[in-house]
């Protein structure tokens, strides 16, 4: 459909505005007849179950995002404890505390929540034909919710990394798997780098070394800035006047750290709080007072938004105006048996006409990792953040886990 066809649907949405407020004028006068009131009943009942079964679980999934990033835990996870099942945003809300479990520590909470997302995302195979209907007369919040190809892939990501973080390496295998053979088919949506680097992690960890130097190899091909060296997932940074290895050699004992810095963006805007960071922060690795190399980041979430919204935009410029025929035609068919009723009929389904711009709140901005040589007998380390121009924003000191048979030890780190 071409753009003028577009415009031209739009400008005559635009030019009923005055029809239908002479019907609300002439309603305060007239009281409709009965019949009219009667046929009005299932559409002010269609209005009143999507309003309850939007509005009210995105009150409870706002609350437990402003309670996570005041890091009060405990009240963000209970406001996601009443979100009922087959609730349009049943899956959000498993994202979203999943996320909350995961920063907390409470690893296995956070990996049965992201599980139970995963299955509740495979049934919505079996309603998406009739959801698909309903979107086209309303609109799309009216869809359940199942994420964004990339935030179905993170949550596969972070999956791992719980995993990775209960020393169950073959389970984060599992979620490996799970992300290479899911990024294969993206219908145009962005490749994640991040992603397809913690998938040949979790395949090196196991020894899968064809598996791992398959992903790792398509971290280095997504990835910007960066060579990631696909037999031993080092990060190579690359700028105009350097190239600066920051891993050891195969064989040393490794210190690998997962760093989430920051806050996604919101309905398509960076929050205000990310300014404090930078364009891209880093984390510094030191022991003892030596610095053993530091973080570099792989991806970012509003870089994958971008994208995502790029190719949704391709395709609701066609269902956009193919749902304001449909709604036009609807009221207009009503039109000719009761002006009145279709002037209402058209308001209700235009007040309906609203863009759907949930996103998984709880994500980090900066993906990153850091790989650095490390002491065998290491205990605990300290990351130092800082912004691109070297500035110290905090640090923290924490404890190593155990290295695995191979010298490697992974840790996990979240901060906003």
């Amino acid at each position: 459909m071409q753009f003028s066809e577009a415009a031209g649907a739009f400008r005559d949405v635009k030019g009923q505005n005055m029809r239908i407020k002479n019907s609300w004028a002439c309603a305060f006068h007239d009281t409709p007849p009965r019949s009219t009131r009667i046929a009005l009943m299932p559409i002010a009942l269609l209005f009143i179950v999507t309003l309850l079964q939007t509005g009210c679980s995105t009150s409870h999934i706002q609350r437990a995002r402003s309670h996570y990033y005041q890091q009060d835990y405990e009240s963000a996870t209970a406001a996601l404890d009443e979100i009922p099942e087959g609730d349009k945003n049943l899956v959000l809300a498993l994202m979203e505390r999943g996320m909350i479990n995961h920063t907390r520590g409470d690893f296995k909470a956070a990996n049965d929540d992201w599980i139970e997302a995963n299955e509740q995302i495979k049934a919505l195979d079996y309603i998406s034909i009739s959801e698909g209907v309903t979107s086209l007369v309303i609109n799309d919040t009216t869809k359940t919710y199942s994420g964004a190809p990339f935030e179905r892939s993170l949550m596969h990501a972070f999956t791992a990394q719980n995993y990775f973080a209960l020393g169950l390496w073959h389970e984060a295998a599992v979620e490996a798997r799970l992300i290479a053979d899911g990024l294969d088919v993206l219908d145009r949506f962005p490749d994640d780098a991040y992603s397809h680097y913690i998938a040949g992690l979790a395949f090196e960890m196991i020894r899968d070394s064809d598996s791992s130097r398959i992903e790792y190899s398509k971290a280095n091909t997504l990835s910007r800035h960066l060579t990631v060296d696909d037999h031993s997932g080092s990060i190579i940074w690359t700028t105009t006047n350097q190239v600066e290895t920051v891993t050891a050699k195969n064989g040393n004992s490794e210190f690998i750290c997962l760093v989430s810095i920051g806050r996604a963006p919101s309905n398509g805007r960076v929050p205000s709080e990310n300014r404090t960071w930078g364009r891209n922060p880093l984390a510094e690795i030191r022991y003892n007072g030596t610095t053993l190399g530091r973080s570099y980041t792989l991806n970012t979430t509003a870089h994958l938004m971008s994208e995502t919204q790029r190719r949704i935009a391709a395709i609701k410029a066609v269902k956009t105006v193919s749902r304001i025929v449909i709604k036009e035609s609807l009221a207009h068919s009503v039109s000719e048996h009761d002006a009145f009723l279709g002037d209402i009929l058209r308001l209700i389904l235009y007040a309906f006409e609203v863009p759907d711009s949930r996103n998984w709140g709880t994500l980090p901005m900066w993906l990153q990792v850091a790989r650095v040589p490390c002491p065998i007998d290491m205990k605990e380390v300290t990351i130092i953040f800082r912004t691109d121009t070297g500035k110290e924003i905090t640090r923290q000191t924490i404890p190593t886990p155990q290295a695995n048979k191979d010298g490697k030890r992974i840790s996990l780190i979240r901060i906003w």
